[in-house]
């Protein structure tokens, strides 16, 4: 399709499609402005949520729970100062070795630049019986 169709055939479309988006719907938006009433009651806004009481747990069960999650120790382990520096250290040796293969890959590619290029192969001369297999 050609550039002088195309282009203002896309901005008509453009133009269709923006007045279908602006439309209101009826659609309930998930974020409103408060109205004054609401603005005047403070506690619609600062409300605090409770759990219903079948629903909440003493704070000593929850202190037993946590002791019990498995995977709290491995976690509090790998949280060591000495984990934390076998990683960097492992980090650093995967950085050199990249700089490495770096350097040795930059070596072969200029390597391969300096290589004379293969000379042009000598005249065979005349075969002894053309066209024969």
């Amino acid at each position: 399709m050609k550039t002088k169709v195309f282009v203002p055939a896309a901005i008509a479309l453009m133009g269709f499609s923006a007045g279908a988006w602006a439309d209101d719907d009826g659609a309930e938006a998930t974020i409103r402005l408060m109205g004054t009433a609401e603005a005047e009651l403070p506690g619609a806004v600062t409300k605090t949520i409770e759990l219903p009481d079948h629903l909440q747990v003493a704070a000593e069960d929850q202190a037993v729970t946590v002791d019990k999650a498995k995977g709290h120790d491995k976690a509090n382990e790998r949280l060591t100062n000495e984990n934390r520096k076998k990683g960097l250290s492992n980090a650093e040796a995967a950085r050199e070795n990249g700089k490495e293969m770096a350097e040795k890959a930059k070596d072969a590619r200029e390597s391969r630049a300096r290589a004379e290029p293969p000379g042009r192969p000598e005249e065979p001369g005349r075969p002894d019986n053309p066209g024969r297999r």
